[in-house]
């Protein structure tokens, strides 16, 4: 066994050694494939899937699963539930993302660039900036527009409710005017009856 004066080591190579250290530690998925890399992972999975091919988010659990732990650490965990969150929470109003889009956006979301669906051999278009302002820009829009059309739906019902009412109220008024005036009517005979007995008499 060699053992190495630490005095003896350059400087420079100390300094390296802290740079990759602490570089390491800002990974927040680490892969848990062993020596193979992502491609030789995925072929490897045989017929796990069956006749269907794994998309993006089955590959990214494949490949960050720890049997040693049996599980995945919280920040796997975390990301892996944003993925399945946004997947199901899609509008219909809206144009549909692909699982891959979801993956993509998710990981871009922790690292500048996150090349993991790259290494398993999916590839992802990615727009440019500019572009992908639009887009957002775009789904925010759409997304107040159909906040805006639920405000709209909201009042125009209550409008009609509203109308409802009124109507019902106009038509309670007439009957009651119309009774009014038919008791005024008969009050009006009757007095006329008595003034004519009395006259008479």
């Amino acid at each position: 066994m060699i053992l190495l004066n630490i005095g003896r080591i350059p400087k420079r190579w100390y300094e390296t050694c802290e740079k990759n250290k602490a570089n390491r530690a800002q990974v927040k998925f680490h892969q848990t494939t062993g020596s193979r890399s992502y491609m030789v992972h995925c072929e490897n999975l045989g017929d796990k899937y069956n006749d269907k091919d794994p998309d993006a988010l089955d590959l990214f659990k494949e490949c960050h699963y720890s049997n040693k732990k049996k599980g995945y650490t919280t920040d796997v965990q975390s990301a892996i539930t944003k993925m399945e969150t946004l997947i199901a929470e899609q509008s219909d109003d809206e144009q549909p993302k692909s699982v891959t889009d979801v993956v993509a956006s998710v990981l871009a979301e922790s690292a500048k660039k996150n090349r993991f669906l790259q290494n398993v051999g999916i590839h992802v278009e990615k727009l440019p900036r500019a572009a992908q302002n639009l887009v957002e820009e775009l789904a925010a829009e759409k997304r107040a527009n159909a906040e805006l059309r639920m405000v709209v739906d909201s009042q125009k019902r209550q409008i009609d409710d509203l109308s409802v009412k009124l109507h019902e109220a106009e038509q309670s008024r007439i009957r009651d005017k119309e009774e009014m005036n038919k008791k005024y009517a008969e009050t009006d005979a009757k007095l006329e009856l008595l003034l004519s007995k009395m006259g008479t008499s």
